[in-house]
């Protein structure tokens, strides 16, 4: 994580680290899409996330094993995380992008949303499926990761 870096994702928008903001003494990057910011911090590998009202819940842990299970709370909702791959590989314009690893998401309260978000090593987000959203083709079309610029033509 680092400030500029950016993913503009198809049907999805542009999402940029806009800054840091300490919490609780965490640093905490702040992930902006225009609309609402998104605060993240990674500790051990471990993708971290505050919900609304500041309560910090795990979200993609990079050290799970393949089907592994765990939950948290985003204000007074229950969900399922799982990571199901480390090895997928997306296909974006003809360009392939291996050893994405896939997180699904699903809360058991709740129907028709379930998402599931690939993150590719050394990019990050690459492609977000979810049943709630405009197109199911939300896929990478560039970004800017510490300081490269990464294009899909």
């Amino acid at each position: 994580m680092q400030l500029e870096n950016y993913w503009e994702i198809k049907y999805a928008g542009k999402i940029t680290i806009t800054g840091t903001k300490v919490l609780d003494n965490k640093q905490y990057y702040v992930f902006s899409n225009g609309t609402f910011d998104t605060y993240y911090r990674n500790e051990n590998n471990k993708i971290y996330t505050l919900g609304a009202f500041g309560n910090e819940y795990l979200i993609y842990d990079l050290t799970a094993s393949i089907n592994e299970i765990w939950q948290y709370q985003i204000d007074g909702t229950i969900w399922n995380a799982q990571l199901q791959s480390k090895t997928d590989t997306i296909t974006i314009n003809n360009t392939k992008i291996p050893n994405c690893y896939r997180f699904y998401f699903d809360s058991p309260q709740m129907e028709d949303e379930e998402n599931t978000v690939w993150l590719a090593p050394g990019i990050g987000f690459i492609k977000i499926k979810c049943m709630y959203c405009i197109s199911n083709d939300q896929t990478l079309i560039n970004a800017k990761i510490n300081n490269q610029l990464i294009r899909f033509p």
